[in-house]
C-alpha cells in the first residue's frame, strides 16, 4: 500500500495563507484606487494640477498612517478578547468595505 505522501497542513500555516491572500487583496485593492483618486478629488472643487496633486497624496497616505496608528490598538485588543473575534471582525469589515 502506499503511504499517504502529503499529510495535513499544521493549523498556523493553513491561517497564515489565508491572511496571506486577504492581506494582499487588500494591497492590491488600495492600489487600484490610486489612478482614480485624483479625478474623485477634482470632482470635489476647482483645483490646479499641483493642489490636485497634494491632495490626492494626502488622502492615499492617510489611509496608511492611520492604519500604522491603529494596528497596534487592534493587537492589543486581540490579545485580550481573542485573535479569532479580531479576524472575524476583520473579515467582516472587508467585506462591508469590498461591497
Amino acid at each position: 500500500m502506499e503511504t499517504e505522501s502529503h499529510e495535513k497542513r499544521p493549523l498556523w500555516k493553513q491561517n497564515l495563507y489565508v491572511l496571506w491572500f486577504g492581506v494582499f487583496m487588500t494591497g492590491v485593492g488600495m492600489s487600484e484606487i490610486m489612478p482614480f483618486l485624483s479625478l474623485f478629488i477634482n470632482e470635489l472643487g476647482h483645483f490646479s494640477k499641483n493642489q490636485l496633486s497634494v491632495y490626492s497624496g494626502l488622502v492615499y497616505a492617510v489611509t496608511f498612517l492611520i492604519m500604522a496608528i491603529v494596528s497596534p490598538l487592534w493587537g492589543k485588543l486581540a490579545d485580550q478578547k481573542g485573535r479569532k473575534l479580531m479576524l472575524i471582525r476583520a473579515s467582516f469589515g472587508m467585506g462591508i468595505v469590498f461591497f
